[in-house]
């Protein structure tokens, strides 16, 4: 038999011995990654075939692909290649207190400012703003997650979304996409006007009447500019002039059944190129999302049990008054079976994380998605292709085809199956390992040690309105917690308290003038420090680190 040539078979041990070693820094140049059962999401399975990488691109796929002399080999033989997964509801790089864009006021210095009205920015582009952390980068590609699409949680008009691939060395250039996407919400704005629900709906739809009338003057102006008074320039406005004509995008923050309803309602009404986003209550409202002909964006953050609206709901479970412990086993059923209702019914829809699990969270709660009857290759459809049709790039992303970008996933295992491991993820044709840490250090593996964060903790929650500074005090029995939390509003208890691993999660409730709010903490635990995010209701998420007192 003919013997490669030195350099060749040099590249092919090298390469191999790579795969086999620790965590290694990135590498990019070309790639030949041979013997892998393929996923292409498009086009069928490749049972046994070659993928070659060349300047962050697809250049052949297929079972008869020869390896280019030049190319790295791996030999993937056993394992599986499929299409990174891209999130469309990520804040990941998003600074909490917003930067002031060039041309506003307060923009260059000396200049004073005027308070920025966050979540009433449609001109607000995100792409100018990003300062994304290494390890939030890090902990979404461990997952399979390759790109994602970035914008401010919460508000009314959140601002113009930016697409971003999940390398180390992210900067603006980088940017696959900007803008997307107009971000919506019916999140009412504190202490100011619209302050309501009612006040938000108003504002958004006066705006829209406001953006056609400008986009009508502007017309006007630029045929014949001779006689006529200049308009004001208004760049909120002027942003909202492509959303109206139906040019740009909108991606619409909609969870439950009332909101979903009225986000479709005010697409219908300004023939908005509309999609619903979150969707946790999409099995109650099947008759409209179908009627809209949209594709939607479905969370797998499930809420919990308690937090589904609706009597219809709650009597369709039929169980007895007092058996709390059925009610929620069924309640749970129902929603993580969402997805797969919508399926059922013949709704398109894209799978996403809902702004604040982790990757590895992500993948999970899709599992449970698959166990309540969503089939697994619509998952995968929904983690890749249709993410990247509903964002306006699936020519470049969301399958492996030949001429797209070359974002990967290299995993042991059948993509979404409970034994499937990711050993690599290609993002740009840049390939990062991934390493399986220590099962004391992982959150929620099996055997794990639970976190110890019985103390006192200074807990700092950078809501984008400003930072609340609180004193936490816990008690811990196991995996289980609980405790208080002493802020200005006074001292809440700690309730559902609960460590997995690393992991832990809790909440309080918050009274506001005769009602309540209920908070959602997750943090990722690391000796005396903790990081995470705030599910703040209706206002959306922020982010908090807690550090533990002496």
């Amino acid at each position: 038999m003919r013997s490669l040539p030195m350099s060749r078979t040099s590249s092919i041990v090298l390469a191999s011995l790579a795969i086999l070693a620790g965590p290694a820094a990135a590498q990019d140049g070309t790639w030949a990654l041979t013997n892998a059962r393929i996923f292409t999401v498009t086009h069928g399975i490749v049972e046994r075939g070659t993928i070659v990488i060349r300047d962050g691109l697809i250049t052949a796929v297929g079972p008869d692909v020869a390896a280019p002399a030049d190319a790295r080999v791996l030999d993937l033989a056993g394992r599986t290649v499929f299409p990174a997964f891209l999130d469309l509801t990520s804040s990941l790089g998003i600074p909490s207190t917003p930067a002031a864009p060039a041309g506003r006021p307060g923009a260059a210095a000396g200049v004073a400012s005027e308070p920025t009205n966050v979540g009433l920015e449609p001109d607000r582009i995100v792409a100018d703003e990003l300062r994304p952390s290494a390890s939030d980068v890090q902990a979404a590609r461990d997952a399979g997650f390759g790109a994602v699409l970035t914008a401010p949680s919460r508000g009314a008009f959140r601002g113009l979304s930016a697409l971003v691939p999940l390398r180390d060395s992210l900067v603006a250039r980088h940017v696959i996409r900007s803008p997307v996407a107009l971000h919506m919400g019916f999140q009412s704005a504190q202490g100011r006007y619209p302050g309501t629900l009612m006040g938000v709906i108003a504002y958004e739809r006066q705006a829209f009447f406001d953006a056609r009338r400008q986009g009508q003057v502007l017309e006007r102006y630029r045929a014949s500019p001779r006689g006529m008074e200049r308009p004001a320039y208004d760049a909120r406005l002027n942003a909202l002039i492509p959303v109206v004509r139906g040019e740009l995008p909108v991606l619409f923050a909609a969870s439950n059944e009332n909101e979903i309803r009225r986000a479709l309602a005010m697409g219908r009404e300004f023939n908005l190129m509309l999609t619903v986003v979150g969707a946790a209550e999409g099995f109650r409202a099947l008759d409209a999302l179908q009627a809209s002909r949209r594709p939607v964006v479905v969370s797998v953050d499930f809420p919990r049990p308690t937090e589904v609206t609706g009597w219809t709901f709650r009597v369709s479970q039929r169980l007895p008054p007092n058996d709390s412990a059925a009610a929620d086993s069924a309640a749970r059923r129902v929603i993580e079976g969402n997805a797969a209702a919508l399926n059922q019914a013949g709704i398109r829809f894209a799978l996403a994380s809902g702004g604040s699990l982790r990757g590895a969270e992500v993948v999970t709660n899709v599992r449970k998605a698959i166990a309540a009857g969503l089939p697994r290759d619509v998952a995968l459809e929904a983690l890749t292709i249709r993410p990247a049709e509903i964002a306006g790039v699936a020519e470049q992303l969301g399958s492996i085809e030949v001429g797209k970008i070359a974002n990967l996933v290299v995993a042991e295992g059948e993509p979404l199956t409970d034994s499937a491991k990711v050993r690599a993820v290609f993002v740009d044709g840049v390939r990062y390992e991934v390493v399986a840490p220590a099962a004391a250090a992982r959150g929620g593996g099996a055997g794990a040690a639970a976190a110890q964060i019985a103390g006192t903790w200074s807990v700092t929650v950078n809501a984008p309105q400003g930072s609340q500074s609180m004193t936490m005090t816990l008690t811990q029995d196991g995996t289980v917690f609980s405790g208080t939390m002493t802020s200005e509003m006074g001292t809440l208890p700690v309730a559902e308290g609960q460590i997995s691993g690393n992991s832990a999660s809790w909440s309080i409730t918050v009274p506001m003038g005769g009602q309540s709010m209920t908070v959602n903490f997750r943090g990722d635990v690391e000796g005396n420090r903790m990081r995470g995010t705030a599910e703040l209701g209706a206002f959306g998420s922020a982010p908090f680190t807690a550090e533990k007192n002496p």
